[in-house]
């Protein structure tokens, strides 16, 4: 076992103030501004100005609407506000820094065998970048709030677009740089849509009854990119741009950020004759592959997207976003005497899953392409094979750098959209004169289940998989979030169900 570890020291400073006005309890006003700084930045970027302020009319109060009833409450409310982040870089990235690479027995070391012996020696590990400065993003809201039927009915209703500027992102460098990539200040993203709050609730008699919905739209793209790079590709620090096997996202000008990419899935090639006529069409007599022998009865079979007869780089495409359409939930809430029940509902639709677990399970080869490793069962029993022509499941092959069975591509893309039943709660409060009789204010006993059922047509453990910790989704420990790995599966253990019995007791 080896002991290693790291520590990073950085200084932040920030001043803030801010300033409230209300006049005649109608018109509402709100100023913020702050000065943060960070010794991750060079002299002179150091500090950032991030203003920010709300204005609100609460039109209910006015004359003309103070005496319709059917208003219970209506205000509208603009608001916009910067935020700095410097989160995205690590300290001294604007200076030039150079390392040992560790001792001899490590594999990352630059040194040289002169004499017999080692000599440490020095490598060029990071480039300057003396004007790097702070991410900033800026937010517009616009909504109102309503009430109405003496507050029975609620809605909440809000417009947001959110443009983060210079964002900081290590891009890839030129090889002759020496190093794979630098900090910089990379472009620029927007979010936007709309957030919707709506609940009703409603008493007749003894019986209360409620109902809620929540939803928030968003569209995200990038706006721009910082020169000499046309996209940002996942996995910057383990491979190149035109690895077919480990890039399984790509960010354009105009798209939505972290796309899925790869190659489009046309199934499974079932006979010698169909692999043949492609062939012979192909410019270079291969329409797949680097010779005829590669591609066999079994192998996938993809898309020719950009017509030219034969399968390359060039083909691969955008396979959907993992952002979804729109996402939230809804509740019922029922109370009848002392009996009361809750349920509460969540969801996102229109959201891809790359399914990258089913991936690596569906190949013999080990990532990194050394070694074997297992393969599900439902892989092995209903892979391709002569006497089972399957066209979900590829032949089995111990080298995927020669078939291409296991590259990014559509096969692996999944509709993520789901709906489950979070939370759902039934509890009876005993009666107050019951309680009394135990010298105890209150009683009530509850049951409780979380995550009862999930429906989705999502093919993994959970559709529900968050963002894998860093940018290799075979090391679910690697360096940083990363948006361009969200909605890659890398086997998340899936959300528990949980059941709960209880007792509350008031004395």
């Amino acid at each position: 076992m080896v002991a290693f570890g790291n520590q990073q020291t950085f200084t932040l400073a920030s001043q803030f103030g801010r300033l409230n006005y209300k006049f005649m309890d109608r018109y509402l006003f709100t100023a913020t501004v702050r000065r943060d700084g960070s010794s991750k930045f060079y002299e002179g970027n150091q500090y950032g100005v991030f203003p920010s302020g709300s204005i609100a009319w609460r039109a209910k109060e006015e004359a003309f609407l103070k005496d319709v009833k059917f208003i219970t409450d209506l205000k509208f409310r603009a608001s916009y506000g910067e935020v700095g982040n410097q989160a995205g870089i690590r300290p001294f990235q604007y200076l030039a820094r150079y390392s040992s690479g560790g001792p001899a027995t490590s594999p990352i070391n630059v040194g040289y065998p002169f004499g017999g012996a080692y000599q440490s020696g020095l490598a060029y590990v990071n480039l300057d970048n003396q004007s790097l400065t702070w991410e900033t993003s800026r937010q517009t809201d616009i909504g109102l709030d309503a009430a109405f039927l003496d507050g029975d009915l609620s809605l909440t209703l809000d417009y947001y677009r959110k443009d983060s500027k210079d964002f900081l992102l290590q891009i890839p460098t030129a090889s002759q740089s020496g190093v794979t990539n630098s900090a910089q200040n990379a472009g620029s993203i927007r979010n936007q849509g709309i957030e919707l709050g709506l609940n009703y609730k409603h008493t007749v008699n003894d019986f209360t009854y409620g109902l809620g919905l929540n939803l928030t739209t968003v569209k995200n793209k990038l706006l721009s990119i910082t020169k000499n790079t046309n996209f940002i590709g996942n996995l910057v620090n383990l491979t190149t741009p035109a690895n077919g096997w480990l890039q399984f996202s790509r960010t354009g000008i105009g798209q939505a950020v972290g796309e899925f990419y790869g190659y489009e899935s046309l199934g499974i090639f079932q006979t010698q004759a169909e692999i043949d006529a492609l062939n012979a069409g192909a410019p270079s007599g291969n329409y797949q592959g680097n010779s005829a022998q590669r591609t066999q009865p079994g192998d996938r079979k993809f898309r020719d997207v950009n017509g030219d007869g034969q399968i390359t780089a060039d083909d691969r495409t955008s396979l959907g976003s993992p952002i979804p359409k729109f996402y939230g939930g809804f509740n019922l809430d029922l109370a009848y005497k002392g009996f009361d029940f809750n349920a509460f509902f969540y969801g996102s639709y229109g959201n891809k899953i790359f399914n990258y677990q089913a991936r690596n399970l569906e190949s013999f080869q080990a990532p990194g392409f050394v070694g074997i490793q297992n393969v599900s069962e439902e892989y092995y029993r209903n892979h391709w094979s002569p006497t089972n022509p399957s066209n979900r499941y590829a032949r089995i092959n111990y080298n995927d750098d020669v078939s291409a069975n296991n590259v990014a591509s559509s096969i692996y893309v999944e509709d993520g959209s789901y709906l489950r039943l979070r939370n759902v709660t039934l509890g009876y409060t005993l009666p107050v004169a019951v309680s009394q009789k135990m010298t105890l204010n209150r009683v009530r006993l509850y049951f409780a289940a979380q995550n009862l059922f999930t429906i989705t047509k999502y093919s993994g453990l959970d559709p529900e998989i968050g963002q894998p910790t860093g940018t290799d989704p075979n090391n679910n420990n690697a360096s940083s979030n990363n948006a361009t790995a969200s909605g890659v599966d890398v086997g998340t253990y899936p959300s528990s169900r949980f059941f709960t019995f209880g007792l509350n007791v008031t004395f």
